[in-house]
């Protein structure tokens, strides 16, 4: 077996969220606690309060569409096991309609859609890594039958 997915898939998914948000709630509390009379002008103090909180609020959503779907995926000669850090799911090759890749950031951005509905839906996304396309190019079998789908 051999993992495909992105090392830093549990740390965008899980540790890294934590870490935000602890900070970023705390910051919060400190923000909305202190007296904000010194502010310039074309603020009001609620106005201040308001932006930031938007702003908390705007970044916990880009962070969900971006990095909360990820899954970390892994694959043998029969099967491709993913998982979501809570439940895996083993999936046959016959399951994948199509594969998309393309770059997002500093990652590659695979998409994997299957005919029917499984455990995580009708499609999953992770974060390709060297071996990706190393496990690809090892076993062209595979890959053909990814391709051909």
């Amino acid at each position: 077996m051999q993992v495909v997915s992105s090392k830093w898939t549990l740390s965008l998914k899980l540790l890294l969220p934590a870490f935000l948000l602890s900070f970023g709630v705390g910051a919060l509390i400190i923000f909305f606690t202190l007296p904000l009379d010194g502010i310039a002008e074309p603020f009001s103090p609620l106005t201040a309060k308001f932006l930031m909180f938007s702003f908390f609020i705007s970044f916990v959503c880009l962070y969900y569409i971006v990095f909360c779907n990820i899954k970390w995926v892994a694959m043998d000669n029969e099967y491709m096991y993913i998982s979501n850090f809570f439940k895996s799911y083993q999936y046959t090759y016959d399951s994948v309609a199509k594969v998309e890749e393309r770059r997002m950031l500093i990652w590659n951005k695979v998409t994997i859609y299957f005919h029917e509905n499984g455990e995580f839906g009708s499609n999953i996304v992770f974060f390709g890594s060297y071996f990706w396309h190393y496990y690809l190019k090892k076993h062209p079998s595979i890959l053909k039958q990814l391709l051909s789908q």
